[in-house]
């Protein structure tokens, strides 16, 4: 019952509603009509003319007003297609440009791959639960990402996945590609796990020597922005000329090659900087930046004429490589408290530049992990170490090539 008073009380409300709606919306139209027999128009024409002017003059305006919008449309849309078709055109002379640039044919080797689980060539190191042929595959396709987009570049890589090649072949493949030149990528390790940073191998010999090493100078040098320190442009002889069997063959087919050995996946400096994805497609993007840099190329553009890089050729066949440790290493020793001993370290190389340094506390058991070479012919730091525990100490001295001495102490 009481639902029932309640849905009638609303129909009741509606009703109202509606009849007052109703009212108002008939009052509206009385005015209007009153208003038109009463003669009421802009003109102060007769009444009985007001009314069809005003709607025929209303007309026209609207028919107007949509002629003249329907007309900015069309224009505004043939402005648009124009400057499409000028767009696409400015596109195709680009890409015209872009492809009848000159290019320079770089050949990327990723180094080591293949499905082997214990051949070291196939794998390359290992370390950190990971292959070093992973890690070069990473770097190989951020550099070769990067390098296209410069205009006049052509890249080619030795391999795009987990792929055995032997030396010869991917020096083959250079040749077949016609490379101006490759550029070997790697990681590296020590046997005592201490040392880091940045290296890169290229022949020996003359202009080979003098391109590899003006492109190798350029990649340390972003390598070295981005932290790594810097083992400098090295060369290394065997019983058959280069050392390196990639340097050699690509050298035998008339192509520079270099190797570049961005950092130590056994040392936690340089890990750092290569423990994920994106962080060796940093690497890979460096590597670009230096032969973008060496060459002369430019980001987004297509030269018409490659700038032709000037090496310096050796005036005298290259000297070999450095085979001895660093000479004359001693060191002195002064305490400020008993417990703190502060050492000055001495050495000299002739050959080639000195590089690090370490000390043991133990007799030579274990040693301390190495530390750069910042100076001259001596470097100062301190240990702590007891007056009793001293005769433990050791202290060494290495050059770029890894070769040390053991200093005496003065």
């Amino acid at each position: 019952m009481a639902k029932r008073k309640k849905r009638q009380k609303r129909i009741r409300f509606w009703k109202a509603f509606v009849f007052l709606l109703l009212a108002v919306l008939a009052g509206t139209a009385a005015f209007g009509i009153c208003r038109i027999k009463s003669g009421e128009s802009g003109e102060g024409r007769p009444g009985r003319d007001a009314g069809p002017a005003v709607l025929q003059g209303a007309g026209e305006r609207l028919a107007a007003a949509a002629q003249d919008a329907q007309a900015e449309r069309q224009e505004q849309a043939e402005q648009e297609a124009q400057a499409e078709r000028q767009e696409q055109a400015v596109q195709e002379e680009m890409q015209k440009a872009w492809e009848e640039a000159p290019k320079l044919r770089i050949v990327l080797d990723p180094g080591h791959g293949g499905p082997g689980t214990t051949d070291e060539q196939e794998l390359g190191a290992v370390f950190r639960g990971t292959y070093e042929k992973y890690l070069t595959l990473v770097i190989a396709k951020a550099l070769g990402e990067e390098l296209s987009c410069y205009g006049n570049v052509e890249i080619f890589y030795t391999r795009k996945d987990d792929t055995a090649m032997t030396l010869k072949e991917r020096a083959a493949y250079a040749a077949s590609v016609d490379a101006d030149i490759l550029v070997s990528l790697h990681l590296n390790a020590s046997k005592e796990h201490n040392l880091f940073g940045s290296e890169v191998f290229v022949s020996a010999y003359d202009r080979y020597y003098a391109q590899g090493a003006g492109l190798g100078e350029q990649i340390l040098g972003e390598l070295a922005d981005y932290g790594f320190a810097s083992k400098g442009v090295k060369t290394r002889l065997g019983s058959h000329g280069d050392y390196y069997g990639i340097i050699r063959e690509c050298k035998s087919l008339g192509i520079p090659a270099l190797i570049v050995e961005h950092g130590y996946m056994d040392e936690d400096r340089d890990w750092e900087r290569m423990d994920s994805a994106e962080k060796l497609w940093e690497l890979g993007r460096r590597d670009a930046e230096g032969i973008a840099a060496y060459f002369g190329l430019e980001k987004g553009k297509a030269l018409a004429e490659l700038p032709e890089p000037e090496p310096a050729l050796p005036s005298q066949p290259l000297m070999p490589p450095d085979t001895t440790p660093p000479e004359d290493v001693w060191y002195t020793a002064s305490r400020e408290d008993p417990d703190t001993l502060e050492i000055t370290l001495y050495a000299k190389d002739p050959e080639s530049r000195l590089m690090y340094y370490d000390y043991s506390l133990d007799g030579g058991d274990t040693y301390q992990r190495a530390e750069l070479w910042a100076g001259g012919e001596s470097v100062s730091f301190s240990v702590t170490l007891s007056e009793e525990q001293e005769t433990g100490l050791r202290v060494r001295a290495y050059n770029t090539y890894e070769l040390r001495t053991e200093a005496k102490k003065r």
